[in-house]
């Protein structure tokens, strides 16, 4: 079923314009606004059934919050809001009135005109000796923030998908955003670290693999919380129970060299677990 594109308001520019089928989150830039701000339309992602059975299996099965349009801008606003209070580098949330026409649930958040840290860690023109104090400034970053979430036993603190390609290069900032998946209270803190870990590593040495271990060693002389580094490492060898074993197979299945699980096995090896 088509799903109609949502109007375009008054003074902006479409910066996404959702997937096939009109599914999708559109991006709507404002670049008058001082500063400029985007506008973030939520808006479901697959067919009506298909949306329906991914939401459940979140719920249900996957430890998360859901996945209908209404929760992802649900979360991402708690999240955005949290990360704020906490003091960690996120994309600004901006309180105003939606747009005349924008019936779907939306955000205003502040636009950052920044690459990505996945484009600048795979762009050849740059230096490597350039990225690694990027990739070790990433690893402060993350230790600090994981530390705060163990404190907290606080799960939104965790990027649920955790990549490079999800923190903008700001001057020197490094800026995450795309807060719309978040874990359930209660969801093991330890299992969710894990998780952004070994999706962040993998991005990063995927970026470059002839490089990918002095980027790993970058992140970690930035990781200074080394324990809870190694009880990831250690969660993502050997926990979850059947769940965990059969993640493990399906990463290894697909990607035998450069899975989450061979990239946190070689994160181990460099820490000297």
């Amino acid at each position: 079923m088509r799903c109609p594109p949502p109007n375009l308001p008054q003074g902006a520019e479409v910066l996404q314009a959702g997937g096939r089928g009109g599914t999708g989150n559109f991006l709507f830039l404002f670049r008058n606004e001082t500063p400029p701000l985007l506008l973030k339309v939520y808006r479901y992602r697959r067919s009506r059934p298909g949306e329906f059975l991914k939401d459940f299996s979140e719920r249900v099965f996957e430890g998360k919050r859901g996945a209908t349009a209404e929760i992802r801008c649900a979360v991402e606003k708690l999240s955005l809001d949290l990360w704020t209070r906490e003091g960690f580098d996120v994309v600004q949330r901006v309180e105003r009135p939606l747009p005349a026409g924008v019936t779907d649930p939306a955000l205003w958040l502040t636009y950052y005109e920044a690459a990505t840290l996945g484009e600048v860690l795979a762009d050849s023109s740059r230096s490597v000796e350039s990225k690694l104090p990027l990739c070790e400034q990433l690893g402060e970053s993350l230790s600090r923030r994981h530390t705060r979430a163990v404190e907290l036993q606080e799960p939104l603190l965790i990027h649920e998908h955790g990549n490079v390609k999800h923190f903008l290069v700001a001057g020197n900032r490094l800026i995450a955003f795309d807060l719309e998946h978040g874990f359930k209270p209660g969801f093991p803190v330890i299992e969710a670290v894990t998780r952004e870990l070994s999706g962040v590593a993998q991005s990063m040495a995927r970026t470059d693999l002839a490089v990918a271990d002095p980027f790993l060693s970058a992140f970690i002389a930035g990781y200074k919380n080394r324990n809870l580094l190694k009880q990831a490492i250690q969660q993502a060898a050997c926990g979850g129970g059947l769940v965990g074993k059969i993640r493990r197979w399906r990463e290894r299945s697909r990607d035998s060299k450069h899975g989450k699980t061979r990239v946190m096995e070689r994160l181990g090896q460099l820490v000297g677990v």
